[in-house]
């Protein structure tokens, strides 16, 4: 069974580092932002989103556990007070060695159960154009497109 553990600040610091690099490949893939440019944008970025790191007001950090073992994490950001009662993923990530096994979808199906006992009535996210293989799984668990944004290279 998949359980969600709030984050300590030893888990925290430890996929920061990580996930900064990863937000700036992201980017650079998308072609928003250059090689060179790009992980100090991304540094910035989180340092805006994050100014008291793992502590920063209505953001969430959540451990996925399959018996008491890491296997991925949640990022999300929620204020009680939004008018619409939504939360955003920031990041949601299963590591690398136990993808491919239903486990991202049975953690997000967790998530969801999770979020409407916090008062929780939607929940969004961001995903990269190339990322297809995320977009697959959200559309299989019934995420709808809201904004699309289009580029074309001349």
């Amino acid at each position: 069974m998949t359980a969600l553990v709030p984050m300590n600040e030893i888990e925290f610091n430890r996929i920061m580092e990580g996930e900064q690099e990863h937000y700036a490949s992201e980017k650079v893939k998308a072609g928003t932002w250059t090689e060179e440019e790009a992980l100090d944008k991304s540094k910035e970025t989180f340092d805006q989103l994050l100014p008291n790191g793992l502590h920063t007001a209505n953001h969430h950090f959540l451990s996925i556990q399959i018996n008491h073992e890491n296997i991925g994490y949640f990022w999300y950001h929620f204020d009680p007070d939004h008018k619409q009662k939504e939360a955003f993923i920031y990041n949601f990530l299963i590591f690398e060695v136990n993808q491919g096994k239903g486990l991202g979808k049975s953690a997000l199906q967790e998530l969801e159960i999770y979020l409407r006992d916090q008062g929780v009535h939607k929940l969004s996210l961001h995903v990269f154009g190339h990322n297809q293989r995320a977009i697959h799984l959200y559309n299989r668990l019934k995420f709808e497109t809201t904004d699309l944004h289009m580029s074309k290279y001349l």
